[in-house]
């Protein structure tokens, strides 16, 4: 017998639309953080740039998803639905490398926090020789709450919200699964007391 309910936690459209507008939303303010201080944390060549991009391609997906359940549309949800894995396994293998790059080069972290905030890019690539002077160390560029931290709280941070995203994708699928499967089995009947 068919569950149609089974596994929602809250109403199948408003709930996937509720969650879709949460992960865009926080998915672009992790791009915009990776834009504007990735550089600190990932210090191979455009690595920041290209994780923040994702994220922000990640939140823009999660639009049009929420567009596409808003709209009750089958073939745009259809779309969201089969793009959606590919994103899923792009999204594990970044989360990977990210906590790969952030354990590997931790040393890079350490040495920006005790450079004045100097981001080690820069010092190492962009200028060579490059010898930070000491009024760098009262207004560095790299907050000091993420030297005070410590590097090893920095990556389990990271590590953890990497984990919550990854899950929300796959409970987000879920729902976007779900939606299609309930317009399949009900395509006549399109008003609110079916799709609250």
């Amino acid at each position: 017998m068919w569950c149609d309910n089974c596994c929602l936690l809250f109403p199948l459209r408003a709930g996937a639309m509720a969650l879709g507008v949460i992960m865009a939303l926080y998915q672009i303010g992790a791009g915009i953080f990776l834009f504007q201080l990735g550089e600190f944390f990932f210090t191979l060549y455009k690595e920041a740039t290209i994780y923040g991009g994702y994220a922000m391609g990640q939140g823009a997906l999660a639009l049009l998803a929420v567009i596409a359940l808003s709209s009750r549309s089958y073939v745009f949800s259809r779309f969201i639905f089969l793009l959606y894995p590919v994103i899923i396994v792009l999204g594990a293998v970044r989360a990977g490398v990210m906590v790969w790059s952030l354990n590997k080069y931790s040393d890079r972290i350490i040495w920006s926090c005790n450079n004045g905030g100097v981001s080690w890019v820069q010092a190492h690539e962009e200028y060579k020789g490059f010898k930070p002077p000491p009024a760098l160390y009262d207004s560095p560029k790299l907050p000091n709450q993420f030297c005070t931290a410590g590097v090893k709280q920095i990556s389990n941070v990271f590590a953890l919200f990497l984990v919550v995203d990854f899950v929300l994708m796959l409970y987000f699928y879920f729902l976007i699964w779900r939606f299609n499967v309930r317009l399949q089995h009900y395509p006549v009947q399109k008003n609110d007391l079916v799709y609250p």
